[in-house]
């Protein structure tokens, strides 16, 4: 069977990520870092479907580790067609005169720097096996869109958004790199957590996206023509047409 690896796939819609990558017959690897019961959970649900899933703790912002975490996953179930880098942090809001130098850096530690040390990673796992890959990015309309006192996160994603255009240019023909940017997206359950969500009016397919939009469009990069790199899908019900 076909193997993924999903960094930051425990919980939310990375575990949603793993369940449609599963349903689509992969083997599933996933790394959390510190929600162990979420992705002990998820390993057990995935046995039970008869897919091979192994969990692997990782802090994406120590270079080592997810290097340390991907050869573990390979040595456990095999090379990785498709990894998903679903990491992210979203810090608070902040006037420019209150942002703090360290939620800017935390921001680019999480969000962006791990996408450069997880191509190098792969590259080298691709040459040796002598396998072309995939890597599928979630991004962000941030990457877009100037956010009123998001200075740290909209300069994270977009500085992910470059790096992961100028990695999948570089690294052809060896790897395919795309970009899932979800907008509002809302999970189930968690609705009334969001205090400054997009009104509905303003979508133009009137409603807020779902995990399962976002997983659509994972499993479409996932299995799209490899000829098909440095591409984004924006997951946003046409909200980016009306801004």
């Amino acid at each position: 069977m076909p193997v993924a690896a999903v960094i930051a796939g425990a919980r939310r819609i990375g575990a949603e990520i793993v369940r449609g990558l599963a349903s689509d017959g992969y083997d599933v690897g996933l790394t959390y870092n510190t929600s162990i019961t979420e992705a002990q959970k998820l390993q057990q649900e995935l046995v039970a479907l008869n897919r091979e899933c192994q969990i692997v703790q990782c802090d994406v912002t120590v270079p080592l580790a997810i290097g340390s975490a991907l050869t573990n996953l390979e040595d456990g179930m095999g090379f990785a067609d498709v990894i998903v880098y679903n990491a992210g942090v979203f810090p608070g809001a902040a006037p420019p005169a209150d942002i703090d130098e360290d939620d800017l850096l935390q921001a680019l530690r999480v969000n962006t720097l791990p996408v450069l040390t997880l191509a190098r990673h792969y590259e080298m796992r691709c040459r040796e096996h002598q396998r072309t890959g995939r890597i599928i990015i979630l991004g962000s309309l941030g990457a877009r869109e100037i956010w009123r006192d998001r200075a740290a996160y909209n300069t994270s994603k977009a500085a992910q958004h470059t790096l992961a255009l100028s990695l999948a240019r570089s690294l052809a023909p060896t790897m395919s790199i795309n970009i899932v940017a979800p907008g509002q997206i809302v999970l189930e359950g968690e609705q009334e957590s969001h205090s400054a969500i997009v009104s509905e009016r303003r979508i133009p397919k009137e409603r807020h996206g779902s995990a399962d939009d976002v997983v659509d469009a994972v499993r479409y990069f996932a299995r799209c023509s490899e000829y098909i790199t440095g591409q984004t899908i924006v997951v946003d019900g046409g909200y980016g047409l009306v801004r």
